[in-house]
């Protein structure tokens, strides 16, 4: 499992700048928004809108991001040039299938969550290789998250356990920065909109692990 972390860090620090970039292209608008609406006192009428926005945007922002950062790391597997914008085309070409795809997988594993915690991180593993099989394999999103819970079979803990392990130190990172801003009374829309990019930016870490196992599957000829 070290030999893989450190794997999955190497490829995101030696591609750091153009999942930065790209990351930003995408999120950075949104970003914005969210933080002048938390920092700023505005009427009611209007903070209910933004509010509106925001959640409906997030529905779209999340799978066009998801979508074009896998994009970015098959042209780097590939040794192709890259290209930013064609990673984002690339993206809203499969847009209202990432869409739908990503929201059958949030409730899903929501749902698991909500019954148990251990079952909606197993269901959460399970299907996280639909946006893969979606833009790499042309498949509808519902297949496409049938396909990946049938590849990951007998394979949950192997992709869990690293999955947790890289997120929980950005989550409470997250946490303590944000709650030692405020202690020293520096949290503002500056020092949030810096933070909310940085990890949206190492949130990807995630995501490279999936495509790493996405691309063994692939090349141990799994998928159907």
């Amino acid at each position: 499992m070290l030999i893989l972390l450190k794997e999955i860090v190497n490829f995101f620090i030696k591609n750091l700048l153009p999942i930065s970039l790209l990351t930003l292209s995408i999120e950075i608008p949104y970003i914005l928004i969210q933080n002048f609406k938390y920092f700023t006192e505005l009427p009611q009428v209007i903070s209910f809108g933004l509010s509106i926005i925001l959640f409906v945007a997030s529905f779209i922002i999340y799978p066009l991001a998801t979508g074009a950062q896998s994009f970015l790391y098959y042209q780097i597997i590939n040794g192709s040039e890259l290209d930013i914008i064609k990673c984002i085309i690339g993206s809203k070409k499969y847009l209202i299938n990432l869409v739908i795809g990503s929201f059958v997988y949030l409730v899903l594993t929501l749902l698991g969550l909500i019954a148990f915690i251990i079952p909606g991180i197993i269901i959460g593993v399970r299907l996280s290789f639909y946006c893969f099989l979606i833009i790499f394999e042309d498949y509808p999103p519902l297949d496409a998250l049938k396909e990946s819970y049938r590849i990951t079979t007998g394979s949950t803990w192997q992709i869990a356990n690293p999955s947790i392990i890289l997120g929980i130190p950005i989550v409470a990172a997250s946490i303590l920065i944000q709650e030692l801003l405020i202690e020293m009374d520096l949290y503002n829309i500056f020092f949030g909109t810096i933070i909310d990019s940085a990890f949206a930016i190492l949130s990807w870490l995630n995501l490279i692990l999936f495509f790493r196992f996405y691309c063994i599957y692939k090349n141990e000829g799994k998928l159907n």
